[in-house]
């Protein structure tokens, strides 16, 4: 019997998926191509043959592989990225972009095992031996490749075994303080009360009269004039706030540099329904940093014209200006399979539960001495942060942090288990988008081409 082949005059679908060859009742099917390589599709329904390339230049070592990948910021704006061992060159408008060549991590080996994601002027580089990267490209001569900073997470299963982590320091914008210029730094109140310096003391069951009426301003200054950015406070309000209602119901929480011009970083209203010592916590978004920090109430004494109380203000550090402090295991069970910290978890995060039952995460910033003995692993150096792991915001004090019971580690400790996300074809060329020509590199061989395999009504093949 003669086998037919039915006419196909539109082909808008494009190349389709080897699992949906067999699929001939669908519509789109009598547009789709099993295989289009070297021709782009047209959205009038024919396909066109795909724009020539050119020699441009030679890699950096033709001796080895090399990949290019593409960089496309605009329909004005592309560029083609050769991948080399251990380096990232940059061609543009036919031609190699100056001497840019970027140093990279990525040996020869595992080039093609890259994958990759790029939005305007950021590329997001991963691969399971490789921490994850960032190439940016501030100017069109200027790029960098940095390492990407995860925010918190993912973790390994919680330490169930007895070991217990104690911090040294607590990210407490301010010190303890026990008058009000005292350790250091200045606290006052609206009200010029002598006692503004215990709502810095660290106690949550005082009662701190802030003003004798219901606006006002509680403030902190650091000492030396230093500058600091916060990024989150806790306000805990005074033990018997069900019986007299005379805490803050509404205020901004403002940083200043000379202590008359502010700026508002948070802006609080209808803060009501607090119960007794109740702690809250809020957070924002700054990175500027101020020698000021005040909050400045409206809304005191739950708006009634008697005073306004509280009972301590805790004022977050940003991570970013805390000096990394010890953070000591009581033993080395549970962490790294009982070897204890490594200087390879140098950049990973930790969870930690602290003993007010709130979970909290830090960076670790600096491993182990040199092991002498088994104690020398068991502790490290970081910087914790305000934000919580699971996408929420830690709710009560940084002091509460004073004995971390069940903690879990970063989970990418070394190569073959860095993330990485799903890779796309190997590409030997690269058609630039509104670009009239294809650069092309020796030593760039193209992807070996997939057979093509149906059932059923024959699937066209495009090929040049």
């Amino acid at each position: 019997m003669t086998t037919l082949y039915p006419v196909q005059d539109v082909f808008t679908r494009g190349e389709i998926s080897p699992r949906l060859h067999a699929r001939a009742s669908l519509d789109f099917y009598r547009a789709a191509l099993s295989k289009c390589e070297n021709f782009v599709t047209l959205p009038h329904g024919g396909i066109r043959k795909r724009g020539g390339s050119y020699f441009v230049g030679e890699v950096k070592n033709s001796a080895k592989k090399t990949r290019l990948i593409p960089f496309i910021f605009s329909a004005d704006q592309a560029y083609a990225l050769e991948f080399g061992d251990l380096y990232i060159r940059v061609y543009a408008y036919g031609a190699r972009v100056g001497t840019v060549e970027v140093a990279s991590p990525y040996l020869e080996a595992d080039l093609f095992a890259l994958a990759f994601v790029q939005s305007a002027d950021q590329m997001w580089i991963s691969h399971k031996d490789y921490p994850p990267k960032v190439l940016t490209r501030t100017a069109h001569t200027a790029w960098t490749l940095t390492g990407f900073q995860f925010m918190d997470g993912p973790y390994d299963p919680i330490n169930a075994t007895a070991t217990t982590l104690t911090p040294s320091d607590t990210a407490h914008l301010t010190p303890d303080m026990t008058s009000n210029t005292t350790p250091s730094g200045t606290a006052s109140t609206s009200s010029g009360t002598a006692d503004a310096w215990k709502m810095f003391n660290r106690d949550k069951v005082e009662i701190i009269t802030v003003d004798p009426s219901s606006a006002g301003y509680i403030r902190y200054r650091n000492a030396g004039g230093v500058h600091l950015v916060a990024d989150a406070y806790w306000l805990t309000v005074e033990q018997q706030a069900t019986n007299y209602a005379n805490y803050f119901t509404a205020w901004e929480f403002q940083g200043s540099n000379n202590g008359t011009d502010w700026v508002t970083l948070d802006t609080r209203t209808g803060e009501t329904g607090w119960s007794n010592s109740e702690t809250r916590f809020y957070e924002f978004t700054n990175q500027v940093a101020y020698e000021y920090h005040q909050l400045s109430f409206t809304g005191g004494a739950a708006g009634s014209p008697s005073a306004s109380t509280g009972a301590e203000l805790a004022i977050h550090l940003a991570a970013s200006n805390q000096t990394p402090f010890d953070l000591t295991a009581s033993g080395a069970a549970g962490i790294n399979d009982g070897t204890g910290f490594q200087t390879t978890d140098v950049g990973r995060s930790i969870r930690l539960l602290g003993s007010d039952g709130v979970w909290r995460w830090a960076k670790i910033t600096a491993g182990p001495a040199p092991r002498s003995s088994r104690s020398s692993c068991t502790a490290m150096r970081c910087r914790t942060s305000a934000q919580s792991p699971a996408g929420g915001w830690v709710r009560s004090c940084p002091e509460d942090m004073s004995r971390v019971v069940p903690f879990m580690k970063n989970a990418w400790p070394s190569a073959g288990s860095f993330p990485s996300m799903p890779r796309p074809p190997a590409t030997s060329t690269i058609s630039r988008s509104a670009r009239r020509t294809t650069t092309h590199l020796s030593s760039c061989k193209p992807a070996a081409a997939r057979p093509t395999t149906y059932c059923g009504s024959p699937i066209p093949t495009a090929r040049c």
